[in-house]
């Protein structure tokens, strides 16, 4: 089998294609659409319009007519017809169409096709299907497992006749210096005698095991480059319609036709006699090159002229090898039902020749595993006729390797490697398993989580550089929770590894950067613990400053919830074996965090790849990868901007002048207006900068912004930073001290570009709204201490383990001890970084995307009383930071103020301290305290009340004031929230009924008499009302306090100020009327400060109650069990008719909906089947076609086409692996929380779900006179009791809750009678 292999030049693909190039392809069957070529390990034959290499499949018009594919469907899972759906696209007569199979799920017709799956390079099912879910056209059960650019499909093209043979004669030459300037490729160029004549191929092979008999010419092993000249004679040049170049090389070569260069490999950039091939070709095949587009470049008769420059590897000096061969052919009739692989790829043309079948796979009697002390291990070819031959030293088997005749008997840990061969001593794909022999200890060794073995079979220690070559193994929990090497591996791979790391080098505990590989040491994308496919890892070690294990996988964490990439990771255990004999306890070196390396890839850092072509605009504007850190080995970097920078991607060595120059003009411009207000966003994209810059201030990283700070830029896009890097030294770490103190700025703070881009008001602004932001959601405490807490109790067996190789801290408490104190810096520094910006919070929304009613209200909860909204998507607030002339002030709310300004308070003043009494309670008695208006303070001058500010000297003031405020408070229909506005000088704490509620300017931990705030106050904040809002504050019925501590700035302050006004508004917030679907921007303003914006999505639709509710995609019964619920979330009957469902395209003719009601729409498999098992449920029709078992999105359309519900499942973690075909449904566990976050769905407990979700009740009265509900309540749900006497308003008040149900069973609510209540309706959840 031949491919096509790497070329500089390679072919963007992006809609339809002609067949131009071998004319009309003759078709002999039926004239209907079908798949005519699938690539399902891509690798060079096609890149996307992303710049990467997805697999692809090729779609084929056969007919005389365009065929409009609008409906159709393509599917790689034959329950699932229509997986995914085209858009509306026609394919002309007799053309072609390509979808690149890369899970981008793009259907748009003016773009590149991209489908939402991708294909498996081992084969599987694909299928094309009518729009009523007809396969029309199927690989069916799979097509065959491939190598790279393996192109398999329907043969277009007949025979190939050979112009130059094999083993032809050519005039060659070694050049030297003095050749450097002959123009030898130009056809015309006289050749002298110094060219010799003689066969191809041309080389030499030191062991003789690879070219060995195909080596006519032999050359002197010194040699690293040959030119080739061949005359060749072209008969009938009319009706060719195919060229291709078929070739032996090794490593590299640029190939001319007639003075053009038509195509290179591995081929260095300038090639001068002495260059080496830019890289190495382990295939030793025959490798097929299509030159049909440059058939114009021929001559009728003698006077053609191929010319080929040959290149070797500097890293392969055993062999050198060349042997190209030149074909011709036509075009012939075909039939799509005879499919084979295909002798190269052609997307987007009619296809090539079919080629015979490569040997097949060896079938082993046991794949990778373990053992003792023997194993023995059977070989069978999987096709008659064929042998298998294998090695056991890692290497590939050649023709000359063992024959399998009878059982291999290992008693020590060997890797086997072996292929088929055929008569004709054609080799098939190496395939290779590992048996470890494993120690009595490795034996008994388990864990909780994955584990990772690394074994380079007695190769010694692992270097810094270059990488060693070695073998990896990752095992994972089994049913039963717990990992054992014992077990198979999950996933077992060659390897490149080697030590990584700068500073960190010679720590005892050593990182690791590994390089997936496959037999012929090429990279290959592995995904090992669920992580997104790719070649390069990292195992990086923890070790003396972070103790607590986890910094670095926190901060990436933290990082991917606020939106930025980082590297995912998940956290192994690692055996190291080096010195050979079986797998011991001796060769575990403890906890490691496995985790991607910093990559271009769609997965990771997703830029569009640059290539050397890439030198105008707008392709020269991106992809580009930059560093500021040390430099890579070889690399020097560039300086511009004011900025010394690495290159990352592309490499420094492959950037070419263009590209380099128009880098450095960016940067420089970057440079001059990171300072403007008005145009430094012009160059980058601030938003970027703010949360790089807050993430390594956050850590305090002492090496962040300077060192290990990565950035890049993409095609037509704004400078970005990320992804964040490297936080051991991090967050009060041992043995740097740099980060020890939570309070102040890092010493890189102002680092470079930084300086500038901190002088501007505008981004300044932006930080401050952004922290703000951040800190109401990801970046809380208690969101932190949430992921902390987590992997604390998931790391505290190995933990132990680990402390125990590494003796750093107690290997049974230290790793508790760490945990804490990182919690307590980290809670310490969110403080601090509280008290510098001065930043308005964002306002709170009542819903940020969704679906509602005709007559919907948005609710707006904001700290301040300057709100400003707009209804078309536009910022209220214009880059200038000015209003927005379209923006509308959102109206006062209506309120009730439970405490004006400058009230009477109860005040303690007389130093005595407070912390051991129970001052701030509701029961305390304070009658003895003295009271007296607002403001209340010393030092100042201006207070209403003076108090008392302690005996002098001025180190004796009073450091801290205690205050008291008694309020009535009694519940009406609604929930109340608490808008407080507070005066403070300097920092003060308020304690509602005992339960702080508010901390401002003070820093965390236990609050104290002696304690100062946390920073001072300036005198323009010692006046401003700070306003604070607590959401839904634990008020009791009647009387309620108000306690707060006032405490001085530092020791010699000399003044204290309090006031405080409260109100208490809707919980439901300022409502903004929403007339019809809209985008609403809202923000807070305070004086020329505002809020970061909040952002809503509505869909206003008569049918927004209807909502999906649960999803059996994979059921045990099969896919007659597959079901949608639907539920009508509203009291109003919902119509059904125009309302349709995506991804099994559904559409109700019509219908209606019962207030509460669910019902589902079944599979048309067996509808009988599905209401004797579900007798209760409602059904309200059947689709067509399948759900997929591997995850898509289903969306619940409107009349009008508008979304007002959709759900993307996935059968993976996140999402509950129960639902995959183990019997349970995915049901959605509360209306109000995001349908798309895979947290709200859960299994069913009940095998086969709960369609339709029918609560049956019962309500009458008991003996004693009180109401009686009862109901059945099915297992995964928890009941409420609700009631209200006002339907219209939508108020209902909780009475009572019923504890988690765990199996079915009835469920009864009792309640006295009650004036206030009508109605009464149970909530589940």
């Amino acid at each position: 089998m031949r491919r096509l292999f790497k070329m500089r030049q390679i072919q963007f693909i992006t809609t339809l294609f002609l067949a131009i190039a071998l004319g009309q392809a003759q078709q002999l069957s039926a004239a209907e659409p079908f798949i005519s070529e699938v690539v399902a390990a891509n690798d060079n034959s096609l890149r996307d319009d992303f710049g990467d290499s997805p697999d692809w499949i090729e779609i084929h018009n056969p007919s005389d007519s365009p065929l409009n594919l609008d409906g159709w469907g393509l599917s790689d899972d034959p329950t699932d017809s229509h997986k995914w759906t085209f858009p509306s696209i026609k394919i002309p007569a007799h053309e072609f169409l390509i979808v690149h199979a890369s899970g981008n799920n793009i259907a748009e017709a003016n773009k590149p096709l991209h489908a939402s799956f991708r294909l498996s390079r081992t084969g599987e099912f694909l299928g094309l299907a009518k729009p009523d879910g007809t396969f029309i056209d199927k690989f069916e059960p799979n097509f065959p497992a491939g190598e790279d650019d393996w192109a398999y499909g329907v043969p277009m093209m007949g025979d190939l006749d050979e112009i130059i043979p094999p083993h032809s004669f050519f005039r060659y030459l070694l050049p030297s210096s003095r050749h450097s300037k002959l123009d030898w490729e130009n056809p015309d160029f006289q050749v002298t005698s110094s060219w010799k004549n003689s066969r191809s191929g041309f080389g030499f092979d030191r062991s003789g095991s690879t070219f060995g008999d195909l080596i006519k010419t032999k050359i002197s092993t010194s040699k690293r480059c040959i030119w080739l000249r061949k005359t060749f004679r072209v008969n009938d040049l009319d009706t060719i319609s195919t060229l291709v170049l078929r070739i032996r090389f090794d490593d590299g070569f640029i190939a001319s036709i007639n003075g053009t260069k038509v195509l290179e490999s591995n081929a260095p950039a300038k090639p001068r006699y002495n260059a080496y091939a830019t890289g190495r070709n382990t295939n030793s095949n025959y490798v097929d090159f299509d030159l049909s587009e440059h058939i114009g470049l021929l001559k009728s008769g003698n006077s053609n002229v191929l010319t080929i420059q040959a290149y070797d590897s500097r890293a392969d000096r055993s062999k050198f090898f060349i042997m190209p061969t030149l074909l011709s052919g036509k075009s012939t009739k075909f039939d799509k039902e005879k499919r084979s692989f295909l002798s190269f790829a052609t997307p987007g043309r009619p296809n090539a020749n079919a080629v015979p079948p490569r040997p097949g796979i060896p079938v082993f009697s046991k794949e990778s595993s373990s053992f003792t002390s023997s194993v023995s291990i059977s070989l069978e070819p999987s096709r008659e006729g064929e042998v298998v031959r294998y090695t056991t030293d890692r290497s590939i088997p050649s023709r000359s390797s063992k024959k399998f005749t009878s059982k291999i008997r290992i008693n020590k840990t060997t890797m086997i490697t072996a292929r088929c061969f055929d008569e004709d001593g054609n080799a098939g794909a190496p395939v290779s398993h590992t048996y470890l022999q494993l120690a009595s200890n490795a034996r008994k060794f388990s864990s909780n989580i994955p584990v990772v073995v690394i074994e380079n079979f007695r190769g010694g220690g692992i270097p810094p550089d270059p990488y060693k070559k070695a073998y990896m193994a990752v095992y994972e929990p089994g049913e039963d929770g717990r990992t054992k090497l014992t077990d198979a591996p999950t996933l077992d791979t060659r390897v490149g590894i080697k030590i990584r790391g700068s500073s960190s080098l010679n720590r005892a505990k050593k990182a690791f950067t590994v390089e997936a590989r496959d037999a012929f040491g090429e990279d290959k994308d592995i995904s090992p613990l669920g992580l997104p496919e790719d070649s390069d890892w990292i195992l990086y070690a923890p070790y003396n400053f972070d103790r607590a294990l986890i910094r670095n996988a926190l901060v990436y964490e933290l990082s991917n919830q606020i939106g930025r990439y980082a590297v995912r990771t998940r956290f192994c255990e690692v055996f190291v074996n080096t010195n050979g004999g079986s797998l011991s306890y001796g060769d575990y070196v403890g906890v490691y965090v496995f985790m991607e390396k910093i990559t271009r890839g769609r997965d990771r850092v997703n830029v569009t790849r640059i290539g050397p072509e890439d030198n105008a605009h707008p392709e020269v504007t991106g992809g580009y990868m930059f560093k500021i850190d040390r430099p890579d080995p070889g690399d020097s970097g560039f300086s511009a901007g004011g900025q010394s920078v690495k290159w990352v991607e592309p490499k420094e060595d492959e950037v070419t002048s263009k590209q380099s120059a128009y880098v450095r003009t960016y940067f420089n411009n970057v440079y001059r207006n990171l300072s403007s207000s008005t145009k430094y966003d012009d160059y980058i994209d601030p938003l970027s900068w703010v949360d790089h810059h807050m993430i390594n201030e956050f850590t305090k990283n002492p090496d962040g912004l300077r060192l290990s700070t990565y950035f890049f830029k993409d095609r037509n896009k704004r400078l970005e930073y990320g992804p964040v890097w490297d936080f051991d030294r991090t967050m009060g770490c041992d043995d740097d001290g740099r980060a020890s103190n939570p309070v102040g700025w890092s010493g890189s703070y102002r680092y470079g570009w930084w300086g500038r881009v901190m002088s501007n008001k505008a981004f300044k602004e932006l930080y401050a709204q952004r922290w703000a932001e951040v800190r109401s959601k990801s970046m809380t405490e208690r969101n932190i201490f949430a992921v902390i807490d987590e992997w604390e109790e998931l790391l505290k067996e190995s933990a132990q383990r680990n402390f125990t190789k590494w003796r750093l801290v107690n290997s049974r408490t230290g790793f508790q001890t760490e945990i804490k104190q990182l919690k307590n810096w980290i809670s310490r520094r969110l403080a601090w970084m509280d008290t510098q910006f001065d930043a308005i919070p964002a306002p709170i929304l009542s819903m940020t995307e969704g679906a509602a009613l005709p007559g919907f209200s948005l609710g707006v909860r904001a700290q301040s009383d300057e709100v400003y909204f707009t209804l078309d998507g536009t910022d209220p607030r214009l880059p200038n930071g000015k209003l927005n002339p379209l923006a509308k002030r959102l109206g006062q709310a209506e309120t009730e103020v439970i405490i004006p300004k400058d009230s009477e308070w109860r005040y303690l003043d007389t130093g005595v301290n407070q912390d051991r009494t129970d001052w701030k309670e509701i029961d305390f008695d304070d009658s003895a305290w003295p009271s007296g208006k607002a403001e209340l303070g010393y030092g100042d001058g201006d207070e209403t009340t003076a108090v008392d500010r302690g005996p002098s000297p001025s180190s004796k003031y009073r450091n801290t004031i205690y205050f008291r405020k008694e309020f009535d408070f009694q519940p009406g229909s609604s929930e109340k929230s608490l808008f407080i506005k507070l005066l403070r000088d300097d920092g003060a704490v308020v304690h509602l009924n005992g339960e702080e509620i508010i901390r401002s300017n003070m820093p965390s931990g236990t609050i104290r008499y002696r304690t100062y705030s946390a920073k001072r106050n300036s005198s323009r904040e010692s006046r401003i009302f700070f306003p604070y809002f607590i959401d839904l504050p634990a008020f009791r019925k009647g009387k309620n306090i108000l306690a707060v501590e006032v405490h001085r700035g530092y020791r010699s302050d000399k003044d204290l100020s309090f006031n405080l006004e409260a109100t208490l508004i809707d919980a439901a917030g300022i409502p903004i009327p929403i007339e019809k679907s809209s985008t609403i921007t809202v923000r807070a303003k305070s004086g020329t400060k505002w809020s970061a914006p909040a952002i809503s999505s509505v869909t206003i639709s008569e049918t927004a109650a209807l909502q999906i509710t649960e999803l059996m995609y994979n059921p045990t019964d099969g896919k007659a069990m597959e079901y949608i619920e639907l539920k009508n979330t509203s009291q109003f009957p919902v119509n059904l008719e125009g309302v349709s469902l995506t991804g099994v395209n559904f559409t109700f003719d019509n219908g209606v909906l019962e207030p509460w009601k669910s019902g589902v729409i079944i599979s048309n498999d067996d509808p009988i089947a599905f209401t004797q098992k579900y007798p209760n449920a409602i059904i309200l029709g059947t689709f067509g076609g399948a759900l997929s078992n591997g995850g898509e999105e289903i969306a619940l359309l409107d009349a009008s086409g508008q979304r007002i519900s959709s759900v993307r499942y996935g059968s993976e973690a996140p999402w509950p692996e129960e639902a995959d075909g183990l019997g349970s449904s995915l049901e959605r566990i509360s209306l109000f929380n995001p349908e798309q976050d895979p947290a709200n769905w859960r299994a069913s407990l009940v095998s086969g779900g709960t369609p339709g979700d029918v609560l049956i009740t019962e309500i009458g009265r008991t003996g004693d006179g009180r109401i009686s509900i009862r109901f059945l309540a099915l297992p995964g749900n928890s009941y409420s009791l609700h009631a209200t006497r006002n339907l219209g308003n939508g108020h209902w008040e909780k009475l009572e809750n019923n504890a988690f149900v765990t199996e079915q069973k009835v469920v009864e609510f009792l309640i006295w009678p009650d004036a206030l209540h009508q109605f009464y309706r149970v909530a589940s959840p």
